[in-house]
């Protein structure tokens, strides 16, 4: 039963997933009903880990006291993080409210809820004033957006002009086979698929960002595996066991279990890697 849970965390959280809305209600319910199980885990993680967090990190340099946004926090372990490690004033938004109760209870649990926030948000249509963040970042999130330029300028409308905003996002390094685009699409619901790094440039390029810093980075089974040590403790990681257990008792979750554990193509990761992109509002 342990190894399939790994198995299942491994391959099924791959990201921090966003709740976009869909071409149809069958998929927006389904991807609800996948967004609810990683919830109810408590736990989500992001491609390229604790390497990506660390290179997103130093484009936006975050100084003690820094407001920062964080765009798609799922149970809000990139929120505590900056709280913890550099003294920053965190918003975390989700759209989803399993989320948003999760990343309380974390907060709460870490004694950080007096410099963590959290709400229930839709990533294009913030709820803020202008110039209201230093900074704003997001870790596989935009992905899941069918309008990424309306996202790009919700979140430069909202951090001050200077501010940085960053992103990282699972891209294609080469054009794949159908197969490894199914694979991706069963394993994370995303409405559009994986983008390439030209792609998420031509996105960039329609918004209200300069400086521009466009990155890419090969992964490998082995560090991505790696890379996902060092953003929680090992205690948190024991804390997913009860959920673990409660959605598999869950007929509604069984399918989205079932899709998501299925085998990964050996070759996935000549395929896939990751971007992380940033730029100054002006």
């Amino acid at each position: 039963m342990i190894s399939n849970y790994r198995h299942f965390v491994y391959i099924l959280i791959k990201s921090s997933w966003y709740n976009g809305e869909m071409d149809s209600d069958h998929n927006s319910n389904e991807q609800k009903t996948y967004f609810e199980l990683l919830a109810e885990i408590g736990h989500t993680k992001h491609i390229g880990g604790m390497a990506a967090t660390n290179r997103l990190l130093g484009l936006i340099d975050p100084q003690a006291g820094d407001a920062v946004l964080d765009v798609g926090c799922g149970v809000g372990i990139g929120p505590l993080f900056l709280a913890e490690h550099f003294s920053c004033h965190v918003l975390g938004v989700d759209i989803t409210p399993r989320m948003i109760d999760r990343a309380r209870e974390r907060a709460l649990r870490h004694g950080v809820s007096d410099s963590v926030r959290f709400c229930v948000s839709d990533m294009h249509d913030l709820p803020f004033e202008e110039n209201s963040f230093d900074s704003a970042v997001a870790e596989s999130v935009l992905t899941f957006s069918k309008d990424k330029t309306v996202v790009l300028a919700e979140l430069a409308r909202v951090v001050r002009p200077g501010g940085m905003v960053a992103f990282t996002e699972a891209i294609w390094v080469r054009v794949p086979p159908h197969n490894k685009r199914d694979f991706m699409a069963r394993a994370s619901g995303m409405p559009e698929g994986i983008l390439s790094h030209e792609e998420w440039e031509a996105v960039i390029a329609k918004s209200a960002l300069e400086d521009v810093v466009t990155e890419t980075y090969a992964i490998t089974a082995r560090d991505e595996a790696k890379s996902q040590y060092g953003r929680i403790q090992p205690a948190d990681y024991l804390r997913t066991l009860p959920g673990f257990f409660r959605v598999i008792r869950q007929s509604r979750f069984r399918k989205v279990f079932r899709t998501a554990a299925g085998s990964m193509p050996k070759d996935y990761y000549d395929y896939i890697g990751y971007g992380v992109y940033g730029g100054v509002v002006r």
